[in-house]
């Protein structure tokens, strides 16, 4: 009996034992749960402080952001100039690469304060049809700033890397594809269209001339004028102080173009005649003065104008369209040459255009892109380096079309360099 009861006695000690054992590790993992409860605990609490350090932040930045609002963001400025319509100041031209470098100098410096941004980026495109400009430059008798027009773009390019004298090629319309500018009212569409999708805040007129042309004072734009750094005045205003003064022609009729002079004949009926060389120093030379310097006799032409009831030389140029596609065009020889058209009244084009000295620099390039016709036949043309047409092709060796044997101008030596 005795030993049963110590047998009891030691199993239930066993069982004891075992269950306090069993309670230590339960109390153990209560302890570790406890301190990972105080942890989670902690990070909560830290985690709602950073939150609302994040919203106190986030309001902070919308109020800047609201209060930012009227400040210039677009640190990047672009500015396009017809360089065929606003000129340089010609004392800037004639000083060559130095002209050139001042002339960008004074035009960055004008754009910064517009700007009002520290580290803006300005770039500038001058487009211009080059030899057009210096050809006008001739024109008007300003041979030196004809000669030095190359080197100021060259100083101009120099300047700095965004600034930019574009050479757009010849004629009128290649600066017009490019841009329009305020001398002309052709980019009014253009900026109105701008206005209606409301960007009418990044725009700015530059002003060159005294006065912008009809149209842009109705956008309130506005604008940015630079001293002393565009002439004034246009080129063709200028060139008019070189027309010769005695015209015989009514006070109510339009200019006559360089070198043509309107007289009345007994019948009342106007004959357009060439002024002599020496009382228009500035006209282009006739064909019969060239025939004259050669030896070659020849028979002085006129073209007999329209009737008074239709007044001779009124009809303008419609500037959407090149001259070439003019109705009907105008007729080369008879502005080139002096009004020395054999056809006269009865030729397919047209002598009553009123040209405008770009105009006739227009005529001068195109009608040296065809062929002359002494030259393509191989025969010597008496006219030399005055004939109004072209002697040579203009792409010379680079030409496409004569490397495909469908080139106009076919004669020997007509591709040289």
């Amino acid at each position: 009996m005795q030993g049963l009861q110590d047998d009891v006695f030691r199993y239930i000690e066993t069982q004891l034992a075992e269950c306090n054992k069993e309670l230590a590790g339960l109390k153990e993992e209560l302890d570790s749960s406890n301190r990972f409860n105080d942890y989670f605990r902690k990070i909560d609490v830290q985690s709602a402080k950073e939150k609302d350090e994040l919203k106190a932040e986030i309001k902070m930045l919308k109020r800047q952001m609201v209060a930012n609002e009227h400040i210039v963001t677009d640190r990047r400025a672009v500015c396009l100039v017809d360089g065929d319509g606003y000129i340089f100041l010609r004392t800037l031209i004639i000083q060559g690469q130095a002209g050139g470098r001042v002339a960008a100098a004074m035009l960055s410096d004008s754009l910064k304060t517009l700007v009002r941004t520290e580290n803006a980026q300005i770039y500038v495109y001058v487009f211009v049809n080059k030899q057009g400009l210096a050809n006008t430059f001739k024109r008007c008798g300003h041979e030196v700033a004809a000669r030095n027009l190359e080197d100021f773009i060259i100083g101009f390019n120099q300047a700095t890397e965004r600034f930019i004298f574009l050479d757009v090629g010849c004629g009128k319309e290649a600066v017009d594809a490019k841009l329009r500018g305020c001398h002309d009212n052709g980019y009014t569409n253009t900026i109105r269209s701008i206005l209606t999708a409301g960007h009418g805040n990044k725009l700015v007129l530059l002003q060159g001339y005294k006065s912008m042309a009809a149209g842009y004072g109705t956008f309130s734009l506005p604008t940015l004028t630079v001293d002393d750094l565009f002439e004034p005045d246009k080129l063709e205003d200028q060139i008019s102080k070189y027309q010769v003064p005695n015209v015989k022609s009514p006070d109510t009729s339009p200019p006559m173009p360089l070198g043509l002079n309107l007289e009345t004949s007994s019948g009342n009926s106007p004959v357009l005649t060439s002024i002599p060389a020496s009382a228009a120093p500035f006209s282009p030379i006739s064909y019969k003065s060239a025939l004259q310097a050669t030896g070659v006799a020849t028979k002085a032409q006129t073209w007999r104008g329209p009737r008074p009831s239709s007044p001779p030389r009124t009809r303008r140029i419609d500037s959407s369209k090149p001259l070439s596609k003019q109705v009907p065009p105008p007729c080369n020889i008879f502005y080139l040459t002096n009004g020395q058209c054999k056809f006269g009244d009865k030729c397919s084009y047209a002598h009553d255009y009123l040209l405008t000295p770009e105009e006739f620099e227009d005529m001068r390039e195109l009608a040296k892109k065809s062929p002359c016709a002494a030259m393509n036949k191989g025969d010597g043309c008496p006219f030399g380096d005055q004939c109004c047409y072209g002697h040579k092709c203009p792409m010379s060796s680079k030409c496409f079309y004569y490397k495909l044997g469908t080139c106009k101008f076919i004669a020997a030596g007509m591709h040289s360099e």
